[in-house]
């Protein structure tokens, strides 16, 4: 039985840390810590002890990561941190035309498999996939992605350029995913040598680059445990589902009122099941829930929205696509942090909903792992 869940809440002014006893009934919070830094992503390394990696930036300082020990969280920036790549000359060109930022930022950490205790991989904007092999102490490019051939029909989205999604393989130790908005998901099978779009199926953006293997705009990407080849991705257009390690999607978003989100999450004793939180869609300008707050949840008869302890009325938040998690416990625990300062907690796996912060600054992040 696991003895707690670990909730790593990266805001915009710094990094809360929410711990909580399998029951997930009461919550105690500490922070902030990396105080004054932009929290993109955090997470919590249980495969040696208990590290919290974040990934941090800020207007003053750059950008960086930083590794703490829980229990004593006293945080220690990378001594040689990821270098974002610069942006190809088209992304650049549509940067500048929408006034999209390109400022240099880690956008996510993830840890390798069990058998890799020291491996940590990180994503950035613009987009570019880094390793380490010591905890997070120093950094180096993986050039099979960030040199990729279609790396010149990459675009940036309202945010940037970033590298958001990362998903390592438990069993396969030469197979793992990378999502880039907006580029589009990506796989290897041979360890990171070569790198192959999988992106069959999916919507292109407005602005994609006409015949590319790339051009979709995933938002999030995440392996379900359960069932070996189930991925699920929010795009920009679409909820989708592959069956076959991603080689092909099919869209799943029928029944949901907007086919628009960041978020995702899922249920890992149910492999039919996935959380998003839909967002009106109007272009670089609002991206809010349209009054009411609601998280959907998927299932074998479509789709769900659960309200119980949520917002009702009058409700406009937003959710960014590190701003949903959930946990491993049974049932499982779904994590929903709003850019209100908001953060809801469900122990029923989506069923009925508890805020358990109210005031923090603007949620960027949300983590859940069990500790």
């Amino acid at each position: 039985m696991a003895d707690k869940v670990v909730l790593s809440v990266g805001t915009k002014r710094g990094l809360f840390l929410f711990e909580s006893g399998a029951k997930r009934d009461t919550w105690t919070s500490t922070g902030p810590h990396l105080k004054g830094w932009s929290i993109y992503h955090a997470t919590v390394d249980t495969r040696k002890g208990a590290r919290v990696h974040a990934a941090a930036s800020s207007d003053t300082f750059g950008t960086n990561t930083f590794s703490a020990d829980l229990r004593k969280p006293k945080f220690v920036g990378a001594k040689k941190p990821p270098v974002p790549p610069k942006l190809p000359p088209k992304g650049l060109k549509f940067a500048k035309k929408y006034s999209i930022p390109v400022h240099p930022r880690v956008w996510h950490i993830e840890p390798s498999r069990a058998s890799e205790p020291g491996v940590l991989y990180a994503g950035t904007a613009p987009a570019g996939l880094f390793r380490s092999e010591d905890g997070g102490k120093t950094w180096r490019g993986v050039d099979s992605i960030n040199n990729h051939p279609t790396r010149k029909d990459w675009m940036p989205g309202a945010g940037g350029m970033c590298l958001h999604s990362i998903q390592v393989d438990p069993v396969n130790p030469d197979r793992m995913w990378i999502a880039i908005s907006a580029a589009g998901s990506f796989r290897t099978t041979d360890g990171g040598k070569s790198w192959k779009p999988i992106n069959r199926g999916v919507k292109s953006f407005t602005g994609a680059v006409m015949g590319s293997e790339t051009g979709t705009c995933v938002h999030k990407l995440l392996r379900h445990p359960a069932v070996p080849g189930r991925m699920f991705q929010q795009n920009h257009v679409g909820v989708y589902r592959s069956d076959d390690y991603g080689d092909t999607w099919t869209g799943i978003n029928q029944g949901l009122p907007s086919d628009f989100g960041f978020g995702l999450a899922l249920d890992p004793q149910d492999s039919d099941a996935c959380f998003v939180v839909p967002l009106q869609p109007e272009q670089y300008t609002w991206r809010a829930t349209p009054g009411r707050f609601a998280v959907y949840r998927s299932g074998r008869k479509g789709w769900t929205a659960k309200t119980s302890g949520l917002p009702g009325k009058d409700a406009y938040l937003s959710v960014l696509r590190e701003g949903m998690s959930n946990d491993t416990l049974d049932p499982a625990g779904v994590y929903v942090g709003a850019g209100s300062g908001q953060v809801f907690a469900s122990r029923d796996a989506g069923r009925s909903w508890k805020e358990i912060a109210s005031y923090l600054p603007p949620v960027l992040s949300v983590n859940a792992t069990v500790v």
